[in-house]
């Protein structure tokens, strides 16, 4: 399937959308394509970078390698391929086993069975916080 927009290339990055492509190839050693597709608004580019950068990479409360997992069992809620591969691959690299990304995706799809069988009722929290 072809992206809905065309993706801008390195050789095509101009002004700050080239600076941020140089930086992103000095921290993950490419330009990943959703970058590459976010490169017709820099301005959008570089506030979803800077989001990225304060939520999951941070230093937190929450270990990295948690961030990663938790961002792939959204992604795979959300059925994004894209990012399952991404955060897959990010959480091995904060040390995440085969198995721990295994059974993150398989919380996943245990709560969205849950919660499509409770949105289908439309059942009302019965616990309190």
């Amino acid at each position: 399937m072809e992206p809905a927009v065309k993706l801008v290339g390195e050789e095509e990055a101009t002004g700050k959308c080239k600076e941020i492509y140089e930086e992103l190839k000095k921290v993950l050693g490419f330009v990943p394509n959703t970058f590459k597709a976010m490169g017709h608004t820099p301005e959008f580019l570089e506030s979803m970078i800077n989001l990225d950068e304060v939520t999951r990479v941070a230093k937190g409360e929450i270990p990295r390698k948690y961030r990663d997992l938790i961002c792939l069992a959204v992604s795979a809620a959300n059925g994004c391929t894209y990012c399952v591969y991404a955060h897959a691959a990010l959480a091995k690299q904060a040390g995440a086993t085969d198995r721990e990304i295994a059974e993150a995706l398989a919380c996943t799809a245990m709560m969205s069975a849950f919660n499509n069988y409770n949105k289908a009722l439309g059942l009302k929290p019965d616990i309190k916080l």
